[in-house]
């Protein structure tokens, strides 16, 4: 049995068993969720000094591989992103021509030896930065085999230079999927218990790597090994079998603009570079900066507001070969270190708000009442960030009602423990700076106490969810990702895998008793829980303080026996430009998705570009039949969802919670997951 098929039983063993016990140091999936202030670097050997890509102080390339990775300086490096306060790195391990940041074995027995280095650069990199209590990601690229020389893209199955998609009548798709695994199983074997998870780089602008990219091997491949590993994707419109899409700006888009108003928060993190390149490509003798770092601190703080999927902001340059940064690197992330410092507590390892929620798309100016929200890990304060102060020098803002009905008893500011006044009313809450203080320049932080008499929150909100199986993308996008069931929204939903699989890709193992599991990231004391959702019969719930639930007792979920409607037509687009999708809706719905958005998703495509939309849909409740239409944008509910509520005795605490079918049975579909308590 050759190297590779060993490999391919393992991971298909290891998937049977969804919820392996090996586990990161730390679990990834949950410390990525809280991290709002993240460092992107790119340390890239292109094959020779021709190729050039990370350079050193005097601008040259390193003469050999080795000598480039002989160069990485790991203490300095560790010591700047500490200096820096950065909570987390995402480094190179791999990207141009495939020159792995570590001895590879792989890499050996693939005929690849050019592309190999004698130094563990990795190793050293992880070492260094978890003595600084930094995190560490890999950044990798599972589609890079269009960089390649000839010879190699034989070897791998590329089979041909063809612009970024390789020669598709030369492409082995099996072939590049077995190299390709290899190489993340070698490094998830070798980092996976130090990291905290995966970058996977899109590699085509038209967000189509599933043509290349067997996605759903790829994450039983690192997933088998370690489950809770967070997988990040550049995003393109689909995040395939990942956990996480990013924003990523190269000086285009919104971050074209250099004035940091005109930047936009996302629900997922941000990656931007705020130099010419992600690597080192400026001598020390040029300025290399783009942004002020001003700008950039404010506009950590937004992402952070707004920010639910983790990662906050992904500020990205280059270090040089041999040590250090281009110049001004140093110089811009000291002063935002700076500015941070005295109110850390209110960015670094937090929550966005949910009493006063930030929405995608939003700038700084377009803040209502001037700021943005966030929360401790344990929802114990509330922070209340004000960048545009009151306009007509006012010493109190404003803010509505708290979305979520929280209480608050006391404030104080931030930067140097203060009182502040407080008034919380119908009206919402009132804030006035204490006497002797001024609006800070940058920002301005009020710390809320939250009253113990506040209402019971839903603790798994925004919590790390993993699915045992998911839906497996395809030619019409990415899959229903497990982070759906814990997102608020009932319009998405976590959906186990059915049978069968997706174009080009090998069979995924079955998943006749699906599961999903929830990390609250810290023990609570829990009073119910309720689950959104037609989950069917024989679901049970189970809570516990032990990740492995050993001992938990299993408690059954109520099914809801009413019938389905039958769908008899859905289409969307506007009149003479309308597409049919009633497969579409049926199947979702079939699925136990109740209630449907009204989007080009529905689709793959936008029939009627620059108009506004409407999904219409006919359906048939036993003689009954009835029109229901959402406009584009909205969310149009087929059938009200059944709520399941499990009452908790009163001494419950828990950390982590797990549905699950205790019967091998249909796929499992939960609209929302929600666990009511406190945090201990």
């Amino acid at each position: 049995m050759t190297s590779r098929s060993r490999l391919s039983l393992l991971a298909t063993a290891a998937l049977m068993v969804p919820f392996s016990g090996l586990k990161a140091e730390t679990n990834g999936m949950a410390e990525f969720l809280k991290s709002k202030h993240g460092f992107f670097v790119h340390y890239v050997w292109g094959g020779s000094p021709e190729k050039r890509f990370t350079i050193d102080r005097d601008g040259k390339v390193p003469a050999t591989f080795d000598e480039f990775a002989r160069a990485f300086d790991a203490k300095g490096f560790a010591n700047d992103l500490d200096r820096w306060g950065v909570e987390y790195v995402i480094l190179t391990a791999w990207h141009y021509n495939i020159n792995p940041l570590f001895p590879s074995e792989t890499m050996k027995k693939w005929g690849l030896e050019k592309h190999r280095c004698e130094r563990d650069v990795l190793r050293d990199a992880i070492d260094a930065c978890k003595a600084k209590g930094i995190k560490v990601m890999l950044y990798t690229h599972p589609r890079d085999g269009h960089d390649l020389g000839p010879e190699d893209q034989v070897k791998t199955g590329w089979g041909g230079p063809n612009g970024t998609d390789p020669d598709w009548a030369k492409f082995d798709r099996k072939k590049w999927n077995d190299f390709t695994n290899e190489l993340y199983h070698e490094l998830i074997e070798r980092y996976g218990d130090d990291i905290i998870g995966i970058f996977s780089d899109e590699g085509s602008a038209a967000g189509d790597s599933w043509r290349v990219v067997d996605y759903p091997r790829l994450r039983q491949t690192v997933k088998s090994l370690q489950p809770d590993l967070a997988m990040e994707q550049n995003w393109y419109g689909t995040t395939y079998s990942l956990d996480v899409g990013c924003k990523e700006y190269a000086h285009w888009g919104e971050f074209a603009n250099r004035d940091g108003n005109a930047w936009p928060a996302w629900r997922m993190p941000v990656g931007t570079i705020f130099t010419p390149a992600w690597w080192a490509t400026k001598p020390a003798a040029e300025s290399a900066t783009y942004f002020k770092a001003e700008d950039m601190y404010r506009y950590t703080v937004l992402q952070a507001g707004a920010n639910h999927e983790g990662g906050g902001t992904q500020w990205a340059a280059g270090n040089f070969a041999g040590g250090g940064w281009e110049t001004g690197v140093a110089e811009t992330m000291d002063r935002l270190a700076g500015w941070m410092k005295p109110v850390a507590a209110s960015i670094k390892n937090t929550y966005a708000s949910v009493s006063w929620p930030t929405a995608q798309g939003t700038r700084i100016p377009d803040l209502k009442w001037g700021g943005v929200a966030t929360r401790a890990t344990d929802d114990s304060i509330e922070y209340i960030h004000i960048l545009t102060p009151p306009a007509d020098g006012s010493r109190s803002v404003q803010l509505p009602p708290p979305a979520d009905g929280r209480k608050f008893s006391k404030a104080l500011l931030l930067s140097n423990k203060k009182p502040a006044a407080m008034v919380q009313d119908a009206t919402g809450v009132k804030l006035t700076l204490p006497e002797g203080e001024s609006w800070n320049p940058l920002h301005t932080v009020f710390a809320l106490k939250v009253a113990d008499d506040s209402p019971e929150q839903n603790l798994a909100l925004w919590k790390a969810f993993r699915g045992s199986s998911f839906p497996d993308p395809g030619p019409q996008g990415g899959s229903a990702w497990a982070f759906a069931a814990v997102d608020g929204d009932p319009a998405t939903a976590w959906r186990s895998r059915p049978e069968g699989r997706t174009e080009g890709n090998e069979a995924p193992p079955a998943d006749p008793t699906p599961s999903g599991r929830i990390d609250l990231g810290q023990a609570a004391k829990l009073s119910r829980i309720e689950v959104l959702g037609r989950v069917g019969k024989d679901v049970v719930v189970e809570v516990s303080l032990d990740p492995d639930f050993a001992g938990a007792k299993a408690l059954p979920v109520s099914s809801s026996a009413a019938p389905l409607p039958e769908i008899v037509k859905a289409t969307y687009g506007i009149a003479g430009q309308e597409v049919d999708v009633t497969t579409v809706v049926r199947e979702r719905l079939k699925f136990g998705v109740t209630t449907v958005p009204a989007d080009r998703s529905l689709c793959g495509g936008d029939p009627a570009p620059n108009q506004v939309k409407r999904l219409r849909v006919e359906i048939k409740i036993g003689d009954q039949l009835t029109v229901l239409e959402a406009t584009e944008n909205a969310a149009l509910e087929l059938v009200t969802p059944p709520l399941a509520r499990i009452a908790l005795p009163a001494d419950t605490r828990a950390r982590y919670l797990r549905i699950r079918r205790a019967v091998p049975g249909a796929p499992l579909s939960v609209q929302e997951l929600r666990a009511f308590g406190r945090f201990q």
